[in-house]
């Protein structure tokens, strides 16, 4: 599945939402720790868009990023938290 990600054999391929949760949720840790350090104002806010139909298949799968702990469990068991 290209949205989520897919197992090729033994091999992990790693779906288009997935990674851009997972760079989204690196990005915020990162201003986070910069923020820390220097006492700066930063803004950790970063917005995903899904243009499109919405498809029951793939709702339930972004539906766990809605509610708290905003936390999303990819297939290969990679878990990935949004830092709010």
């Amino acid at each position: 599945m290209q949205l989520f990600g897919s197992y090729e054999g033994a091999l992990w391929q790693t779906g288009l939402l997935t990674a851009a949760v997972q760079k989204a949720s690196q990005h915020a840790e990162l201003l986070a720790q910069y923020h820390s350090a220097t006492g700066e104002g930063v803004n950790t806010a970063r917005w995903i868009v899904l243009d499109g139909e919405l498809n029951p298949v793939w709702i339930d799968g972004v539906n766990c990023l809605l509610t708290e702990p905003y936390t999303y469990s990819a297939l290969n068991g990679d878990i990935t938290t949004l830092h709010g």
